[in-house]
């Protein structure tokens, strides 16, 4: 067996066994085991990228096979659906379309926006197709998402909880969470994938055995089209049954990757500023704590998309 597939093969299990620890299903319950889901995919990208998106694929099946041996199939199917699967497709098409960029920085950051499309657009179909598998009846299912809210409330003690059925607000609350979980979860996998999409590619680069120049994440653009396809997605929210998950999915996840647009043209606007550190880091502190100025990159986002007010600032 060659050194360097026996060394590929050895850090992609390892990598496997890291992601169904942090991952949370083989730890259930626990509030540690919730916030480091949210890295979970990172030892996948960091093989995928630092080796070869084939050993992220073995990675991420090696987690998958774990999971399933010590939680059963359902978690194992989510963490090759959500996890794997993207993680291998992120990490082979940022090889083939990043490659050629190399000494091209101006063309990266919107390579990154069309990568950052496709992955929204595949948790959207992911959660619908999951959903349809569940319970063809969306209306079954919303119903059924229900019942488990109203379990969850029974089960930790809160008023409106059992088998009688709630009335007046309680009834309310949980027919709003029994809508807005699955778009929520889809959310949550999106930034977590994002998240640790880029933490392993600064570990593959710091380590060099990145395959392909690193991209400038500062330079991060959506393609052109992207407010069009926001609107679209809006209005597909707007109907019943999956046509609206898929839309309110997309919408979300668009909004997200607005939100990071934004982001980016603080990060190259403030370049030169003297407290520059500082404002970074109070700008994301209040951000993951207050959630309330991502209106205000929004609206950056969305300016900078029609605008590109970073033009000559790199």
């Amino acid at each position: 067996m060659p050194a360097g597939f026996s060394q590929a093969l050895l850090v992609a299990v390892i990598a496997g066994f890291g992601t169904a620890l942090l991952s949370g299903f083989l730890t259930p319950g626990t509030m540690q085991a919730a916030l480091l889901s949210l890295i979970a995919p990172t030892p996948l990208f960091i093989v995928a990228f630092g080796w070869h998106p084939y050993a992220g694929a073995l990675a991420g099946l090696s987690a998958a096979l774990i999971i399933q041996a010590a939680a059963g199939t359902p978690p194992a199917l989510a963490i090759a659906t959500l996890f794997s699967l993207p993680v291998f497709g992120l990490a082979w098409m940022s090889e083939a379309r990043l490659s050629p960029l190399s000494g091209r920085p101006e063309r990266d950051g919107i390579e990154v926006g069309r990568l950052v499309l496709i992955l929204i657009a595949y948790i959207a179909m992911a959660f619908v197709v999951a959903g349809i598998l569940i319970e063809p009846d969306f209306a079954a299912l919303q119903q059924r998402i229900r019942r488990s809210v109203e379990a969850v409330f029974a089960l930790i003690g809160m008023p409106g909880g059992g088998p009688a059925l709630p009335s007046g607000d309680m009834a309310r609350i949980f027919d709003l969470m029994a809508a807005i979980i699955m778009p929520l979860s889809a959310l949550i996998t999106l930034v977590t994938l994002i998240a640790s999409a880029a933490i392993g590619l600064l570990v593959a680069d710091r380590s060099r055995r990145l395959a392909f120049v690193k991209p400038d994440l500062r330079r991060f653009r959506l393609p052109g089209g992207t407010l069009i396809l926001l609107g679209l997605a809006l209005f597909a929210s707007m109907r019943d049954g999956y046509v609206g998950l898929f839309g309110s999915i997309m919408a979300l996840g668009l909004l997200f990757a607005l939100i990071l647009q934004g982001l980016a043209v603080v990060h190259v606007r403030t370049i030169g500023m003297e407290s520059r550190a500082f404002m970074l880091t109070a700008i994301w502190a209040a951000l993951i704590v207050f959630g309330l100025p991502a209106l205000i990159f929004l609206v950056i986002g969305m300016i900078d998309h029609i605008t590109d007010f970073r033009r000559g600032r790199l």
